[in-house]
């Protein structure tokens, strides 16, 4: 897997936005080995338990050097092998697991009223969380995180060091991924401008870094294609929330992230509708302002003040049979419908994943976007999340953290 954690000191532009040096990442006698390594140790995540032979016969690289490589990940405690359970005659083959214990990775999504930190392994189980209201300062979010990291570390199970552990923190807003700097979150204003990821690493002693929620988003959904064996390269990620849509997306298997690392995938200011409705970025007819919750909670009751649990009782109302509810997520079955086919033309993915409350209304969804593909010649899979966008953004978070063990050495400029 080649989707990276962004490296601070690999900047191509300091934080006031003017281009730094680029800087080549030149090949060395170990890069063959080093990608190798990890292209291994993905195959062991995809295929646990599998073989040393089996492996080799997988990717080509002799049997001996794969021998070498699977030592070195055995003295750095990342994977275990152990005997398989024998059946029938011959010999019994050792087999290869992730070690859970071997790295540490702290998973934290900050909400704008809620704040969820798991700590998990290579094997991204989740066992615990941590749920604590969203401070109004992000100073002061750095300082209960530290807190929560001091007290995993006199846990039996769980103590992070760091040589061997790493922070990710999913943010709902604009970040600049290679330094960790949140340049914009709407909802958390006195978050702006502040570098959590530099913040968090002086505060815990551990390599910190953050990203985008919805890009988390698309690479949760990007790791559980990829141990499905499904091979996906490339995809978009929707997530229609309460006031309005996010976007990731995965280009030849790796986060695009814009020219700046900081700005992509903002679908939702496309405009559909020129004679629509006011949106926050001062246009008229953002797609987002059309398909959002509240807006087809709006078609649907003509009460004031929009809830998260309004809106659940909308799509009870729907699943129940009512007429109303049913006309109010056609239309926005509809709309959505529009910008996803806008999606599909513009980048030719081939799947893209709708995340949101509105897709557990899939029944009428999906028919309104199959019409709206149907005609085309494109070849795109629409389907709804695996999970709801809130645990996608944690274990988003949590992939992230992992990729300092699991990406492949960076190559280039």
């Amino acid at each position: 897997m080649s989707i990276r954690t962004p490296s601070r000191a690999a900047s191509k532009r300091d934080e006031t936005g003017e281009r730094a040096r680029r800087v080549p990442y030149t090949a060395t006698p170990s890069t063959i080995r080093d990608v190798n390594r990890s292209i291994l140790l993905n195959l062991i995540r995809i295929h646990q338990p599998v073989s040393r032979a089996r492996l080799s016969a997988m990717t080509g690289i002799f049997r001996s050097n794969v021998s070498d490589i699977v030592e070195q990940l055995l003295d750095q405690k990342l994977v275990v092998e152990e005997r398989a359970k024998p059946v029938g005659r011959g010999r019994v083959p050792l087999m290869l697991t992730l070690n859970g214990r071997g790295f540490q990775a702290i998973a934290v999504s900050v909400r704008p009223s809620v704040t969820t930190i798991v700590p998990t392994g290579l094997t991204a189980e989740i066992e615990d969380r941590i749920g604590f209201p969203t401070p109004e300062s992000p100073s002061a979010l750095v300082e209960r995180i530290a807190l929560e990291v001091k007290n995993l570390r006199t846990s039996s199970r769980f103590r992070p060091k760091p040589a061997s552990a790493q922070i990710a923190v999913s943010v709902p807003g604009l970040v600049r991924a290679e330094s960790g700097l949140m340049r914009w979150v709407p909802f958390l204003p006195g978050y702006s401008g502040f570098n959590i990821a530099e913040a968090l690493e002086e505060a815990t002693g551990i390599p910190a870094a953050a990203e985008n929620d919805c890009n988390l988003g698309a690479l949760a959904e990007f790791t559980f294609a990829e141990c499905e064996g499904g091979h996906v390269k490339d995809f978009v990620f929707v997530e229609v929330g309460d006031v309005g849509v996010g976007a990731g997306i995965v280009i030849n298997r790796e986060l695009y992230r814009g020219h700046d690392g900081t700005l992509s995938a903002e679908f939702g200011h496309m405009v559909v509708d020129p004679g629509g409705p006011r949106c926050s970025c001062g246009r008229s007819g953002c797609w987002e302002a059309l398909v959002c919750d509240r807006a087809t909670w709006s078609r649907y009751s003509q009460a004031s003040g929009y809830t998260a649990a309004k809106f659940e009782k909308m799509l009870a109302a729907l699943d129940s049979g009512d007429a109303t509810a049913a006309e109010a997520a056609g239309e926005t079955a509809r709309y959505l419908a529009l910008g996803i086919s806008n999606i599909a033309f513009a980048l030719n993915p081939e799947r893209i994943v709708i995340a949101g409350r509105v897709a557990r209304a899939w029944n009428v969804i999906e028919p309104a976007i199959a019409h709206a593909l149907d005609s085309t010649k494109l070849n795109v899979e629409v389907k709804p999340a695996r999970l709801s966008a809130e645990e996608l953004f944690i274990r988003g978070a949590a992939q992230l953290a992992l990729n300092r063990v699991f990406a492949r050495p960076k190559v280039g400029w």
